[in-house]
């Protein structure tokens, strides 16, 4: 895989889906090697038709698409890759099915998801390492020191993800392989100069 950071969608940020789009290639243009369409509400037809238009702005920045959970949609608009939740598809029938058609990401949230996921799953996410609101219902964040065991004792490459700053991101360089983000690329005012940032300080320590 070539990228560290890994940016995950969240449509409602925004008042409508062109300021959507327009954030999602802002950010690829400035360096984001990988987006995750994650839209958990929509119909089957609604997630196609904006998988559809993410890929075409995928392809153009030279970026990677990965679909959540519908590995329906990422056969059929060609995706780079599946991310699969803890309620989804096992990653090991993924990968026995489909060979290497995808790369697989899987999310987890304890020691033991990370340690079976990393089984047969490309890489995984591991979340949450700060406070977050779009993980709260995952209860108290995990912290640095469990990223780290996480990342002894798994196999693939491992995403921190959840409540992940400019301030903070210094903490986890030690102890992941890059990290996912939502709201710390895509609520930011000046997107172009974040990523640019988080880039800079990526590349300088992993």
């Amino acid at each position: 895989m070539n990228f560290k950071l890994y940016l995950i969608s969240d449509r409602k940020i925004f008042p409508n889906k062109e300021t959507f789009f327009r954030a999602v290639e802002i950010a690829l243009k400035a360096g984001i090697k990988a987006l995750q369409l994650r839209e958990k509400d929509l119909t089957a037809k609604e997630l196609y038709n904006l998988a559809k238009k993410l890929r075409e702005i995928t392809k153009r920045n030279d970026a990677m698409l990965f679909i959540n959970d519908r590995i329906d949609i990422a056969l059929a608009v060609e995706a780079d890759g599946v991310h699969l939740p803890q309620s989804g598809f096992p990653p090991r029938i993924v990968r026995e099915v489909w060979k290497d058609r995808f790369l697989i990401g899987v999310s987890t949230h304890s020691i033991d998801e990370a340690k079976e996921a990393s089984e047969w799953a490309d890489f995984i996410t591991f979340s949450p390492i700060f406070h977050t609101p779009s993980k709260a219902h995952y209860g108290e964040p995990q912290g640095v020191e469990k990223l780290k065991e996480v990342k002894e004792s798994v196999k693939c490459e491992v995403f921190a993800l959840g409540g992940i700053k400019l301030e903070n991101v210094h903490e986890l360089i030690p102890y992941c392989d890059g990290i996912a983000l939502i709201s710390g690329i895509l609520a930011q005012r000046n997107i172009e100069g974040t990523v640019k940032k988080f880039k800079e300080i990526l590349g300088e320590n992993i």
